[in-house]
């Protein structure tokens, strides 16, 4: 018995030391070559089953379970056996519940391919062949982007410019044209 409880306990202790320093570190990490690398690990679409509260929930549970086994005096393996449906059953109630908060989550991340045909207007004057910045305005955000003239003449501050293409840090405009065929 006191195995099992000597799992729940590392359980108990493994959530508890989330709750208490898991801000100071981030939060939730998951177990994985990237993270001894000190790496974060994105999931991609969602939290994973390997993530800290998934496994100390299983072994609190595992422990939770082993102990009533033993406590009604069944075997240790049978023990075990209650203990892994437990700490399955457990852990799959953590996993569908973070999914739950993870699908309710909302970024605010804007997305740099989606701000191709935008419209922008020169923050920092654009010389010839160089780069300068543009504010856009997109989704009811302002952000600012370094920027790179198409076709490399310069751009005056304050010009209003349409981004043509995006190219690792930085966007590619062209002068927004008037319906005369000039710059405005």
């Amino acid at each position: 018995m006191w195995i099992y409880a000597g799992i729940a306990i590392l359980g108990v202790v493994l959530l508890l030391s989330m709750l208490l320093i898991g801000e100071l570190f981030g939060g939730d990490h998951e177990i994985s070559h990237e993270m001894a690398a000190g790496h974060d690990v994105d999931s991609g679409g969602g939290p994973s089953i390997f993530s800290t509260r998934i496994i100390a929930a299983f072994l609190t549970s595992f422990g939770v379970g082993g102990i009533v086994g033993r406590y009604y005096d069944l075997s240790h393996p049978v023990s075990s056996g209650i203990g892994v449906v437990a700490g399955v059953l457990m852990s799959s109630v953590v996993y569908q519940f973070a999914k739950i908060l993870y699908s309710q989550q909302a970024s605010s991340e804007l997305r740099m391919t989606g701000l191709v045909g935008t419209k922008a207007e020169v923050s920092v004057a654009i010389p010839p062949n160089g780069v300068g910045q543009v504010v856009v305005y997109n989704r009811g955000e302002r952000t600012e982007h370094i920027a790179r003239s198409a076709g490399g003449a310069p751009i005056g501050r304050g010009a209003p410019v349409t981004i043509a293409s995006i190219g690792g840090d930085a966007v590619t405009v062209t002068p927004v044209t008037t319906a005369d065929g000039g710059s405005r």
